[in-house]
């Protein structure tokens, strides 16, 4: 049993976003607000910054972002978000992002976060109070809008409910302006409906962490096939495509299978060794340097821009992989 007090806001709550996804659907719907993002939208710069390294933030080029996602704000079994940042400097983030126009997201769910997301989501009663909670914690902290990142296998029940959470979230994020994105891979779309995809105002691909090749976890044909999936296969528009890239390098096996135990940041790679800067392999570690990043990001442009796992994984100064994004995906067509 797990019924609970609902209180009367909280019911007009859900009647009201349900009367609102009665007048719109969400496919062909632009979502995303036209001013200033319409503007960015083919060059959108989507940074992921983890709660258990958010100091980072105070170190980071606001200015190198469109978007910043909090990585993660889950929720406990009452549905009530939280990360482990703390409020004061929550609030010092978000004013600083705020002064660069980045736009700052909750990330909900992630790899080993999403355990905790189907008891609050199916039954419409549950559903409501929950959306109420995450609209909730948004407007407390300042937030621009929410993160999708539900990272569980397509033969989970929570695929059953995850459309109509979508839709709800929608009507709610227009209500108040809010964005609304996915971070999504192939691995977890196949239950998801090109409809549901038409719901988010753009998807961050994850094209990172392939197990398939030998060579290089996130190689630049992964990345073309990755965004060619969800080109083709569900339908998301060119414009709201965003290229993940990953500021972190995996080891392989003797037997040429990908080492799920090796992570190695950026960071560290050339700490070890500058030259790594222009490389994209060291001692068995693929990654994606300086010139592979380059080419993913004049990709990435001829989509709806590039999504980073994660900031506080970068070099700093001359060798930043960030930099390295910032000037390339600024640059004009001669």
């Amino acid at each position: 049993m797990r019924k609970r007090l609902r209180t009367k806001a909280m019911c007009a709550f859900a009647l009201a976003a349900a009367a609102a996804m009665c007048l719109c659907g969400c496919a062909g719907k632009p979502q995303e607000p036209t001013d200033p993002e319409d503007l960015a939208s083919r060059t959108r710069v989507v940074g992921y910054l983890p709660d258990w390294s958010y100091s980072f933030y105070r170190k980071l080029d606001f200015t190198a972002l469109t978007h910043l996602n909090v990585a993660f704000c889950n929720p406990n079994g009452q549905g009530e978000l939280s990360c482990s940042i703390p409020d004061a400097d929550m609030a010092d983030l978000v004013a600083r992002a705020h002064a660069a126009d980045v736009k700052v997201l909750a990330a909900l769910g992630g790899g080993g976060g999403c355990d905790g997301y189907l008891p609050l989501l199916d039954t419409p009663e549950e559903m409501a109070e929950f959306n109420a909670k995450i609209i909730q914690y948004c407007g407390s902290h300042g937030l621009d809008g929410i993160d999708l990142d539900i990272e569980l296998a397509s033969n989970h029940k929570i695929w059953e409910y995850y459309a109509g959470w979508v839709r709800s979230l929608r009507a709610l994020c227009d209500e108040r302006g809010y964005v609304l994105t996915a971070a999504t891979a192939q691995w977890v779309s196949e239950k998801v409906a090109p409809e549901t995809y038409a719901c988010f105002d753009f998807v961050n691909v994850m094209a990172y962490d392939d197990d398939a090749d030998s060579a290089s976890h996130s190689s630049y044909a992964f990345a073309e096939a990755s965004l060619g999936y969800f080109l083709t296969q569900k339908g998301i528009e060119r414009e709201k495509l965003v290229l993940g890239v990953p500021f972190y390098g995996r080891g392989y096996r003797s037997n040429g299978s990908l080492n799920w135990d090796s992570y190695v940041p950026f960071s560290d790679l050339i700490a070890v060794d500058v030259g790594n800067f222009h490389a994209d392999l060291f001692e068995g570690v693929a990654y994606n340097g300086a010139e592979l990043m380059r080419e993913k990001c004049m990709l990435a442009k001829q989509y709806g821009g590039i999504m980073i796992w994660e900031v506080s994984l970068d070099a700093e100064g001359e060798y930043s992989l960030l930099a390295v994004i910032k000037g390339t995906m600024s640059e004009t067509e001669a």
